[in-house]
């Protein structure tokens, strides 16, 4: 596994900025910190996958997101055909893409109901088709899980999980907690929920009761990739680095499109010195374009450094400060990079 997931407290850049020093040291350096996890979902976002008639991603097409009061928004898909719309308010949207190359190719209208998803995060995927149906005659995206649709939850534990998560919009997380605990008491197979209180009770400093929830979670629903991601989340600040690359391994097979997940895959594969793993999950983790796994630069630093690609190393940490300049531990990264340039040219 926006107000999206950060690495960027002063106490985690202390860390990461220690750990690329030793490294620069040495390049079998094992100093490398652990990174907090990431601050909970507090803003609905529809994301997803463009695609052309025969499968390739859709780059240069443009995605239209149309509220029912028939306020649209609209984003430019990436190389990959990748898209995101952030802080969307709770309700029911069509989502459309166009070809930006081809005036005949687009998608369907498709459905898009934020009260589908449990997490704050919807996935909607569109195929671009000639002759297409227009935006306004959607059909519904199929954005949950069979066992999501299965469960028959009680108006009672939803109202509270829903409580829970308007508190978490507002920064509430006492009282978040507290909604999420009635909402398992009245239903304790709330799979969603159990992954959500995981997520704040690590928050909270109690790692041990997060994994409880993460394993009762799992339990009901084995393929849920919150709680996947959130026990190999655990898993990785106990060092238990196999378990935890097992779990987030599953965590991206069940959420394709969670690049919080391939970043901590990364770092885990990181640790276990399976550096041709590593480097492929943290470049999955970019290849979303979201802000908060930038991290995953630092990281790719830290691997290129540990192999003697100073110069890519130093470049990695070049395009992280790029982008977040206001990073608390700026100077102490710039630092790095002027240590790994001059290793890069040195004879």
């Amino acid at each position: 596994m926006s107000t999206r997931p950060r690495f960027t407290d002063v106490k985690a850049a202390a860390g990461v900025v220690a750990a690329l020093l030793l490294c620069a040291a040495t390049a079998a350096g094992q100093g490398h910190e652990l990174p907090r996890l990431p601050l909970p979902v507090r803003v609905y976002t529809i994301q997803g996958q463009v695609s052309m008639p025969e499968g390739m991603p859709a780059g240069q097409s443009v995605v239209t997101l149309v509220s029912r009061s028939g306020v649209p928004r609209q984003t430019f898909t990436t190389e990959q055909g990748r898209y995101e719309f952030h802080d969307i308010p709770e309700g029911v949207y069509v989502v459309a893409a166009k070809s930006l190359t081809d005036a005949k190719l687009a998608s369907e209208g498709v459905e898009a109901d934020t009260t589908f998803t449990a997490t704050g995060d919807l996935n909607v995927n569109l195929t671009l088709r000639k002759d297409a149906a227009p935006a306004g005659a959607p059909k519904r995206a199929e954005a949950v899980s069979v066992a999501e649709v299965e469960q028959k939850v009680p108006k009672q534990a939803r109202q509270a999980f829903r409580e829970a998560l308007k508190f978490r919009e507002g920064n509430q997380n006492d009282k978040a907690l507290q909604s999420l605990t009635r909402a398992v008491e009245a239903f304790p197979d709330y799979f969603q929920a159990l992954a959500e209180r995981g997520d704040l009770l690590i928050l909270s400093g109690k790692l041990a009761e997060a994994a409880e929830d993460f394993a009762r979670a799992l339990k009901v629903n084995p393929r849920y990739g919150p709680a996947l991601r959130g026990a190999g989340y655990c898993k990785l600040e106990k060092r238990e680095f196999e378990e935890s690359a097992k779990y987030l391994e599953q965590a991206t097979t069940a959420r394709p499109d969670d690049a919080n997940a391939y970043l901590l895959l990364g770092i885990a594969y990181l640790e276990l010195n399976r550096r041709e793993q590593a480097e492929g999950a943290l470049v999955k983790a970019l290849s979303f374009n979201t802000e908060r796994e930038l991290r995953a630069l630092i990281h790719l630093g830290n691997l290129y450094a540990r192999e003697g690609r100073y110069r890519e190393a130093a470049d990695q940490l070049r395009k992280y400060l790029n982008a977040r300049p206001g990073d608390p531990a700026a100077a102490e990264l710039t630092e790095v990079e002027a240590k790994w340039r001059a290793r890069a040219a040195a004879p």
